[in-house]
């Protein structure tokens, strides 16, 4: 086995999956020897556009901010911000992207049947969105390929439907955003705008203690491939009852630091749980 695609198939990957990726192309080329277009041929190639569905963020971070430094999102032109294989799957023939100024996605297959490219719901990771629909999709699986769980775009979506503490709370004051995003169509007020996920690293080691995923290695590179139905139960248990260990430790980080103290201000209970 020397290339991405059979090393997919590997993982259990099949053609009705709706596949949520995140990439690290560098590691990828190391591993595999292959270019970027190769590499989205063989994704594409793991699911059949019929029944199944390829997803890649294309998060542009398009928000209104006080002091006027805002950009404004243009979906067919604005490059994804989150990884280099994002914005050349974005680009790539048959993609749609939806509209969302600040969390747009780029489908491929099926779900471009289902969800319009005019998506941009209020909750751009929340109700209504592409995270939405994958959480709710019997079918869907999240391909990570040499990423930990600090890209994990559905914890995002956790955060909402499970209300920890800050979940319609912005932490960004300190960068001044608002709560609005900007695109050539204008201004949209967001209900929700997603904070930092860094220590969304605790729920990978969590779900690998339980054994509800698996790293697989080829050689230094690594991957996981798991089912979101299956750890669906345990990620609204540990978000509920463990939501402490997301925040990045104190001083650590400004916008993790704000949400404690909106915590404090606001009464609410903060459960402790030790980082692992």
């Amino acid at each position: 086995m020397n290339n991405l695609f059979d090393f997919c198939k590997g993982l259990g990957t099949e053609s009705n999956h709706q596949i949520l990726i995140h990439s690290s192309f560098s590691a990828i080329n190391r591993a595999f020897s292959i270019s970027p277009e190769e590499t989205i041929i063989q994704l594409k190639k793991l699911v059949s556009p019929d029944s199944g569905s390829i997803i890649f963020p294309a998060f542009t971070y398009c928000f209104k901010k006080s002091d006027g430094t805002n950009e404004i999102f243009d979906r067919l032109n604005s490059p994804s911000k989150v990884g280099f294989l994002s914005e050349e799957f974005r680009k790539s023939s048959g993609v749609v992207r939806t509209s969302s100024p600040t969390h747009s996605f780029s489908l491929w297959g099926k779900i471009i049947k289902i969800i319009p490219e005019t998506n941009s719901p209020e909750s751009p990771l929340g109700e209504n969105s592409v995270c939405q629909y994958l959480v709710n999709h019997p079918s869907s699986h999240v391909l990570m390929l040499n990423t930990d769980f600090s890209s994990f775009t559905l914890g995002h979506h956790y955060e909402i439907i499970c209300k920890v503490p800050w979940f319609n709370f912005s932490p960004w004051d300190y960068m001044n955003v608002e709560e609005y995003g900007v695109s050539t169509q204008g201004l949209q007020k967001l209900k929700e705008i997603p904070g930092c996920a860094k220590s969304f690293v605790s729920i990978e080691k969590h779900l690998l203690n339980k054994k509800l995923i698996n790293k697989i290695f080829y050689n230094s590179f690594f991957a996981y491939y798991f089912d979101v139905k299956s750890i669906h139960e345990e990620l609204i248990y540990f978000f509920r009852n463990n939501y402490s260990s997301l925040l990045c430790r104190e001083g650590a980080c400004k916008a993790c630091d704000s949400r404690r103290i909106f915590i404090q201000k606001e009464g609410k209970h903060e459960k402790h749980l030790d980082h692992f």
